[in-house]
């Protein structure tokens, strides 16, 4: 099983030649080559969602926009429809009342920010797995701390219900050695960073080169994973976003 996780950067037309329209093709072409199994996109907005599923034909989408009429940029996962059955769907929000569309952390910035859960299952493999897509918030470290907490909690209260492995996969908005990723990686046992090897997954176009994204994986998957890889192909001077996407395959 071959997983991704990828920032597709929002701005359709707003963003000069990084815009997503310009961009648009290499991102449909680095996905016909490497064919993923499940690949989680953050930072979709309205157009770019109708656009992934009119053209990414072989997967089935779900996920919603962040604001209270669940539209606007949000988070999206793409499974192949002909070897996954979906078991499950959740969404929620990060904040004290995560089931209220729309609500945030009064810590956080002014955007709201959602969690997206499947729960899949391989039709050639007996165990389903649980993916959740994350994209933490951009400015606060009080409210990613918060998020990766509530994040925990409901990792935990899904086990209890059915102790699937579970894959949570997004951006971060935080570096390895920052206090949402130390307390993440204190606090749960059973996960491992299958992006360890990884140096750096967000450049802003050739402006910085930061490690903020990852995959994290319950240790019954860990022992399966090959070492993950970023993406960083250039076509034309044009990267595929301003973060690379980030690969990971699951034997």
């Amino acid at each position: 099983m071959k997983i991704v996780t990828f920032n597709i950067r929002c701005c359709y037309y707003e963003d000069g030649r990084n815009s997503f329209v310009f961009r648009a093709g290499i991102v449909l072409d680095a996905i016909k080559r490497e064919a993923p199994d499940v690949i989680c996109f953050q930072e979709v907005t309205d157009k770019i969602r109708a656009f992934l599923c009119e053209h990414l034909t072989a997967y089935h989408l779900v996920g919603v926009g962040r604001n209270a009429n669940y539209k606007g940029e949000g988070l999206t996962i793409a499974y192949k429809k002909d070897d996954f059955d979906l078991l499950g769907l959740e969404h929620f929000w990060f904040s004290p009342t995560p089931h209220v569309p729309g609500a945030r952390y009064p810590e956080q910035s002014p955007c709201p920010r959602v969690c997206v859960t499947a729960t899949l299952k391989h039709k050639n493999s007996p165990t389903p797995i649980r993916f959740y897509n994350i994209h933490l918030d951009h400015e606060s470290d009080s409210a990613r701390i918060l998020g990766v907490k509530q994040l925990l909690a409901k990792v935990e209260a899904d086990k209890s219900t059915a102790d699937y492995p579970c894959v949570i996969l997004g951006d971060f908005n935080a570096t390895p050695e920052s206090e949402p990723l130390t307390y993440l990686q204190s606090h749960a046992q059973d996960l491992v960073d299958a992006t360890k090897s990884i140096a750096a997954t967000f450049h802003n176009f050739g402006k910085c080169s930061l490690k903020i994204d990852y995959i994290f994986l319950d240790k019954r998957l860990a022992e399966h994973a090959e070492e993950a890889k970023v993406w960083d192909e250039v076509v034309c001077d044009l990267p595929l976003s301003d973060h690379y996407p980030v690969e990971l395959c699951v034997c």
